[in-house]
C-alpha cells in the first residue's frame, strides 16, 4: 500500500473538521509537516483546492502550494485531492499542471472533480451550476485536459467550452499526460471515473451519503467492465482521519481534546461526532494504537483501496504522523 498526507492547509473545525487542534494557518507549520511527512515514509503529498475553509477562513491556493511543494521535494507525489473544475478555465487549469508536472520532473497526479462548496462559488464569483451540469462540464474538462496534453495546437469544441490553437508548450513530463484522479461515488461520477480515471478516490464522510460503500466499489467494478478497462488496472485511494497514539492514557486525552467534532453538510452542520467510536462509526475514522489502526487499514484494504490519504488529527504536531511512519507501514 502506498500512505500519502492530505496537507492541512487550513485550520480548525467548520465545514472541514480536519486539523481541530490547529488554531492559525501559517506557512512554517505546512512546509514542516511535508517535511515530517517525507521523513516519515509517507509517499505523497496532496492539497485541498479551496479559497477559505475553517472558522477562520484561512486557506492556501492549492495549484501556487503545489508548485512551492515541487520544489522542496524530490521524490514523492504531488497533486489536488481534488480539483474542483468550476474554479478554473480548463485551458488554464492544463497549463497549471503541466507546469507542476515540469516542475516536479513528472510528480504530478491530477486530481478532479465537480465541486461542491456552494458557499465558497458565491463568496468568489464563480457559477455553482446544478450537479449534472458539473459533470457534464468535468467530462469536457477531461476532454480539453487531453487535448492540450497530447495535441500540437489543441482544438476544442463542446457545450461548455471551446478552445482554438491553445498551444502548451513544453508538454507534461509524464507522458501520454499526467495520472487522472477522479473523485466521487455517485452513480454519474463512478461512471465517468469508469471511463476516464487512472486513479478513483473517495472520501468517506458526511458527504459519501447513500450506498454503502461496499457497493459502490461493486459498481464501480463493473462499470469498469462495461468500458472494456480491467477493474486491476485502476488504482483506488480514500481519505481518511487518523489518531494513533502508543499509550492509551494519551490516546484518550487526545480524543477528550479533539471531540466532540462538528459533522454533516455545509448547509447542515447540527449533526456532531461525539467520540472515538462515533467518528469509526460515521466517518472511518482511523483511532487507536499502532496496532489497531493496521487492523482498521486492512479493513479499507480489503475493498480493494491500496492508498491512503490521511489527515492526521493531532496537526500541526507531527507526532502521530511519525509513528505512523515508524510503526504502521512497515505492517504493509
Amino acid at each position: 500500500m502506498q500512505f500519502d498526507w492530505m496537507v492541512q492547509c487550513y485550520a480548525g473545525v467548520g465545514v472541514h473538521r480536519d486539523a481541530p487542534l490547529y488554531d492559525a494557518l501559517d506557512r512554517d507549520s505546512v512546509l514542516a509537516g511535508a517535511d515530517s511527512a517525507v521523513e516519515s515514509g509517507l509517499e505523497g503529498l496532496w492539497a485541498p483546492d479551496h479559497f477559505m475553509l475553517g472558522p477562520r477562513r484561512e486557506e492556501f491556493e492549492v495549484w501556487t502550494l503545489l508548485s512551492a511543494l515541487a520544489e522542496r521535494t524530490d521524490d514523492v507525489d504531488l497533486g489536488p485531492l481534488v480539483g474542483s473544475i468550476t474554479y478554473r478555465n480548463p485551458a488554464l487549469l492544463a497549463k497549471m499542471a503541466t507546469t507542476v508536472d515540469v516542475l516536479s520532473e513528472g510528480r504530478l497526479r491530477l486530481g478532479l472533480g465537480a465541486g461542491w462548496h456552494e458557499e465558497e462559488h458565491a463568496a468568489y464569483g464563480f457559477d455553482f451550476p446544478d450537479v449534472n451540469t458539473r459533470i457534464d462540464m468535468l467530462e469536457e474538462t477531461i476532454q480539453v485536459l487531453q487535448t492540450m496534453f497530447t495535441e500540437d495546437a489543441p482544438t476544442f469544441h463542446g457545450d461548455h467550452y471551446d478552445i482554438e490553437d491553445a498551444y502548451n508548450e513544453p508538454k507534461p513530463v509524464q507522458e501520454p499526460y499526467p495520472p487522472l484522479v477522479i473523485g466521487g461515488a455517485g452513480p454519474r461520477m463512478l461512471r465517468l471515473a469508469a471511463k476516464y480515471a487512472d486513479e478513483w478516490n473517495v472520501e468517506i464522510s458526511a458527504r459519501a451519503r447513500g450506498k454503502p460503500i461496499e457497493f459502490k466499489v461493486r459498481k464501480f467494478d463493473e462499470y469498469l467492465r462495461a468500458e472494456g478497462r480491467d477493474p486491476d488496472d485502476v488504482e483506488r485511494s480514500w481519505l481518511a482521519h487518523v489518531l494513533v497514539r502508543e499509550d492509551e492514557d494519551e490516546l484518550r486525552e487526545y480524543c477528550d481534546r479533539i471531540f466532540p467534532l462538528p459533522w454533516g453538510e455545509e448547509s447542515d452542520m447540527d449533526d456532531e461526532l461525539s467520540d472515538a467510536d462515533d467518528a469509526r462509526e460515521k466517518g472511518g475514522f482511523l483511532i487507536g494504537t499502532p496496532s489497531e489502526v493496521a487492523g482498521q487499514i486492512g479493513t479499507i484494504r480489503s475493498l480493494g483501496f491500496d492508498k491512503l490519504q490521511l489527515l492526521f488529527l493531532d496537526f500541526p504536531g507531527t507526532t502521530g504522523m511519525e509513528l505512523f511512519g515508524d510503526e504502521v507501514i512497515p505492517r504493509f
